[in-house]
């Protein structure tokens, strides 16, 4: 299938198959990022972005952003992460030949802690609320270029073509399709990608998009009433990928569920680690983040066949099993 895009012909293999759709300009920054396999369990299908060249969806929206960073004449690039994004922003940076600065919270996982310094990026652990993470890269980026995935819609240009795929592979009835929601780069992206095949009248409607987060840390569905995320304490999670009480993007991430007539859900660890578990008894490694989804689905009686976004690799917490 090759639908004619806005500017041009989707042709040739991943993300940047993409590139007449993607409002990124220069020449590509990749890794092999994109073409994510779909594989059925139990009653959904799981997109598994795992397989991804840092093992997460983050990939995707780092090819993007470097890209457009290194078009724009960037030296260093800076991010703010618990983890996967940062080990993208370190990774592509690194391919680009760019200098990565990477905040973290000082209690990021110590795989990805290191995966961020083995891929040469400097990286700075801030004590504190997650907010003073943010607060910390968005003062330093007062001196360098801030690609952070919660605030650079460049980042969304990747992060959107789990649609275009998803559509591709899938046509134009998409069932339901469900992920986990820290700073919403997944949700968004996908709400972002339907919006243009609809505008462009490859598709009739977009899916229903459904969010998950854990109970331990759930801003948006506390919120999810009143349209604004609540006040929250967070509490230590398996989920450590969307554990972001103050999720900087908030009324896209609703804007997304709302139009396309979704649901969101809030799970127990119990039920994260039970999914998590049981899918590596059936072969299937992934991060907790990622089981929080599958947990998500179960509660909201999705219909067979609904999509279910695996964002991250187990590799990343195999030793957590």
């Amino acid at each position: 299938m090759t639908p004619t895009a806005k500017t041009g012909t989707w042709s040739g293999h991943g993300l940047w198959r993409y590139r007449a759709d993607l409002g990124i300009q220069g020449d590509p920054v990749t890794l092999g990022e994109g073409a994510t396999p779909i594989v059925p369990y139990q009653r959904y299908r799981l997109k598994l972005e795992g397989i991804s060249p840092t093992g997460s969806f983050k990939d995707r929206g780092a090819a993007t952003a470097i890209t457009a960073a290194r078009t724009a004449g960037a030296a260093t690039v800076i991010e703010d992460s618990s983890g996967n994004a940062g080990t993208a922003i370190a990774a592509y940076a690194a391919a680009a030949g760019l200098k990565a600065r990477i905040f973290a919270p000082d209690d990021i996982v110590a795989s990805k802690a290191r995966a961020i310094q083995v891929l040469g990026a400097d990286l700075i652990k801030i004590s504190g609320p997650r907010s003073a993470v943010t607060a910390a890269a968005v003062a330093a980026a007062s001196e360098a270029y801030d690609v952070g995935h919660a605030r650079d819609d460049a980042f969304l240009e990747g992060t959107k073509t789990i649609a275009y795929e998803l559509f591709e592979e899938l046509g134009d009835e998409l069932p339901d399709v469900i992920t986990p929601v820290g700073q919403g780069t997944v949700l968004i992206g996908l709400a972002v990608g339907f919006a243009d095949l609809v505008a462009a009248g490859r598709m009739e409607r977009a899916p229903k998009l459904h969010g998950v987060q854990s109970e331990a840390c759930a801003p948006l569905v506390r919120g999810a009433s009143i349209g604004r995320p609540a006040p929250v304490v967070p509490q230590p999670s398996i989920a450590d990928g969307i554990r972001i009480p103050e999720p900087t993007r908030a009324e896209r991430s609703y804007a997304a569920i709302r139009y396309s007539g979704g649901r969101w859900i809030a799970v127990s660890e119990a039920a994260i680690e039970r999914a998590w578990r049981e899918a590596a008894a059936a072969g299937l490694l992934m991060e907790p983040t990622s089981a929080a989804a599958i947990a998500g689905a179960r509660m909201l009686n999705l219909p067979p066949g609904a999509v279910v976004i695996i964002t991250g690799s187990g590799l990343k917490a195999v030793e957590r099993y």
